[in-house]
């Protein structure tokens, strides 16, 4: 059998010059390490040129400049945060950027409260959901569910919402670990701090104790805090979401899709995303669908407990 097969004739192929041609990568884009790091001391200015204008790095700077500015004009800068930047060693980081005015409302779950007050009141959190499930144990602790419970009916009470209640019971009770809690933070600062609850979804739920009225009422008096504090946004602000992949992307739509039909009309808006993966809702619901042309939308990819500290140190410049 005859394996030579017909090859095409390149004989004709027409070149150009490089010199004519775009390039997107030049020279000068290459970055020197010994011009940023040799003998001197790592200041966050020095780190910032270290990264390459390119990419992720040039979304990472852009998000810097975006935080920056939106400080200094005093826009809205708000926060979506999964419960995971707390249960991570991140709730410092977090309190940090609240307390110099990096966030200005700060939207998160059920789960990111029952981490909060564990951590501000027994200094743990965080069970092993494997070794603990199949025991009959998982999400049971007493102490969090009453925790939980006692925050909750303090902001009924109260008739604020359920991040302030959070904030405002963990201050008045005086405990041990406050200056660690992400609503502590938010109260001293007096910035709204917002809990989105999904049934089912929390270990609290689980006990027959759990005031589902009082967190329905709380819950939704927190979206319509959020919703207004987005309006706030339009203007120019900042919105940035940072673990959530389900949950606050679909609040976050809803909440842009009142403002919308309340007659607003985004401009200069800056949309970006910090995760592990890539997340559909996420690309969709808060950096493609809401603003397009009215904003510049920046996904980056990347562990939290790596990406929150870096951010964070490169805004200190």
């Amino acid at each position: 059998m005859d394996h030579r097969f017909e090859e095409a004739n390149l004989d004709n192929i027409q070149q150009n010059s490089i010199v004519d041609r775009h390039s997107k990568i030049h020279v000068e884009d290459i970055v020197d390490p010994a011009s940023v790091f040799d003998g001197k001391d790592l200041t966050p200015e020095r780190l910032s040129a270290a990264f390459p204008g390119l990419l992720g790095a040039d979304s990472l700077k852009s998000v810097v400049d975006a935080l920056r500015r939106a400080k200094s004009d005093s826009r809205e800068i708000v926060w979506l945060i999964g419960a995971h930047t707390i249960k991570t060693g991140l709730s410092g980081y977090l309190a940090a950027l609240i307390e110099e005015g990096f966030i200005t409302c700060l939207a998160s779950t059920g789960s990111s409260v029952i981490h909060d007050l564990e951590l501000a009141f027994h200094g743990k959190t965080s069970e092993d959901v494997a070794a603990e499930l199949p025991r009959g144990r998982f999400g049971m602790a007493r102490e969090t569910s009453e925790l939980f419970n006692k925050a909750c009916l303090h902001a009924h009470e109260e008739q604020i919402g359920l991040g302030a209640g959070v904030g405002s019971f963990i201050t008045a009770d005086n405990a041990p670990h406050a200056r660690v809690s992400v609503f502590a933070a938010a109260h001293r600062k007096g910035i709204p701090a917002t809990v989105h609850v999904a049934f089912g979804t929390d270990i609290t739920h689980q006990h027959p104790s759990f005031p589902a009225a009082a967190v329905g009422e709380t819950t939704m008096r927190d979206f319509r805090i959020l919703t207004h504090r987005i309006g706030r946004m339009f203007n120019r602000g900042v919105a940035i979401i940072f673990g959530s992949a389900v949950v606050l992307p679909e609040v976050f739509l809803k909440a842009v899709s009142i403002n919308y039909n309340l007659g607003l009309t985004p401009e200069g808006v800056t949309a970006a995303s910090f995760d592990m993966l890539p997340q559909y809702r996420v690309r969709e619901n808060v950096l493609s669908r809401p603003f397009q042309g009215a904003s510049r939308a920046h996904a980056i990819t990347g562990h939290h407990e790596i990406m929150l500290p870096l951010l964070y140190y490169l805004l200190r410049g």
